[in-house]
């Protein structure tokens, strides 16, 4: 019998619960071993749970960590400074360690990794990018066989329902936030979905994988969607096109690039057809050439499954699976030029970029002023809003392809 603990018993550890119960037969029948939840940490004991009456509950995270029946620990708080606590001293018991918790992951990628590597044992997090899509396990194993050259998602939820929603239903930002908000895909303060922090800290985590480069958090550059109206949705409905927000990241003898910002793709493309709360992450290898995985990004069972999978990958010791030694690269992303569609209702900044930049299409309506900038920077832009003060919630800018 192999005993595992839970650092928290929300929505995922309870799709863990729910999930090893159910399929409890047929995991013993492939692993000849039964894996059995012993130990759930919570904050209060007190409260009533639907769970088996030999689970143990605690508030101590020391009796998880000096029990030596619990091989694997499963952490689900959430949590970022407390989540590296618990991850860090589980290490350091020797334990191993699966994560559902993007947030740690991300800004402690590597600390973890070196924690983990210097007590020999495993740490994986599958459930941290994507939901219940399978993959971190697929680019660790393909990054054996192959120079991994570009990586692209849609890997928030809410950004692409938003998204989704306002194309079809031609609804304003704020009349779809507030749904999203109602009925759970959005929090009650949307920062971390709508600016793009969300989506960033899932392209560290495969960008980091892929290339094997230390990509820190604020090395992505990141931009949001919540500047974006129904004159933007206007436009590019009329040019056959829709709009994502996108994580891009590449790599060359030169550096990296890594970006999180609003893309316009055209209706063929395969991005386009993600929609609403569903994630999509594509990768390039030279040998295997592109990948493209899709599914549901988030939801109490799809990343409970991925913690399960991750709980049974340790039991059967896949050794493809193990921890990483970074390297440092250079930053290109202030070399990156394209293409870049402006909307703003700046006549002044408008007329500058008319006259003084190189661009493809503009539309003047009323007090709105559209211009499709052609192999700028992005930052050049942004010096400009800059320079003309114009508040955030004023203009929308995206990038035209990836």
């Amino acid at each position: 019998m192999k005993k595992i603990a839970l650092l928290g018993f929300g929505t995922v550890g309870q799709g863990v619960y729910k999930i090893l119960l159910e399929r409890k037969d047929k995991i013993k029948e492939i692993l000849n071993h039964e894996i059995t939840i012993k130990t759930i940490l919570v904050n209060n004991i007190n409260k009533k749970r639907d769970i088996d009456s030999n689970v143990i509950l605690t508030d101590n995270i020391d009796d998880i960590l000096n029990d030596p029946e619990i091989d694997i620990v499963v952490e689900l708080t959430g949590a970022l400074e407390q989540g590296f606590d618990y991850i860090s001293k589980s290490f350091k018991a020797k334990k191993y360690v699966v994560t559902a918790n993007k947030s740690v992951v991300s800004a402690y990628f590597k600390e973890l990794h070196d924690i983990a590597t210097e007590n020999k044992v495993k740490f994986l997090y599958e459930a941290s990018v994507g939901g219940g899509i399978p993959i971190i396990k697929p680019l660790k194993e393909e990054t054996m066989l192959n120079d991994i050259s570009s990586l692209q998602g849609i890997l928030n939820g809410t950004c692409n329902y938003i998204l989704t929603r306002m194309f079809n239903e031609k609804l304003s930002y704020k009349d779809i936030l507030k749904d999203a908000q109602n009925l759970g895909y959005a929090e009650a303060d949307p920062t971390a979905d709508v600016e793009g922090l969300d989506t960033m800290r899932k392209l560290r985590i495969l960008s980091s994988i892929a290339f094997g480069v230390n990509i820190n958090e604020e090395n992505i550059d990141t931009f949001g969607i919540s500047s974006i109206s129904l004159d933007d949705i206007e436009y590019l409905q009329a040019n056959n096109s829709t709009v994502k927000l996108l994580a891009t990241s590449t790599t060359s003898n030169y550096g990296y690039t890594a970006f999180v910002e609003p893309t316009i793709v055209s209706n063929d493309d395969y991005f386009s057809s993600v929609n609403m709360a569903f994630n999509s992450i594509s990768f390039e290898g030279n040998n295997i050439g592109p990948l493209k995985f899709y599914g549901a990004g988030a939801g109490m069972l799809p990343t409970g499954d991925a913690v399960c999978r991750d709980i049974i990958d340790m039991f059967l010791d896949n050794r493809s699976l193990g921890n990483y030694a970074l390297k440092e690269a250079e930053n290109l992303n202030r070399k990156v030029k394209g293409n870049y569609y402006f909307r703003t209702n700046n006549k002044s900044l408008f007329e500058k970029l008319e006259k003084e930049y190189q661009y493809t299409d503009k539309v003047i309506k009323n007090n709105t002023f559209i211009i499709i900038l052609k192999d700028i920077s992005k930052f050049k832009i942004l010096e400009l809003v800059e320079e003309f003060n114009i508040p955030s919630n004023k203009y929308f800018l995206a990038k035209v392809g990836y």
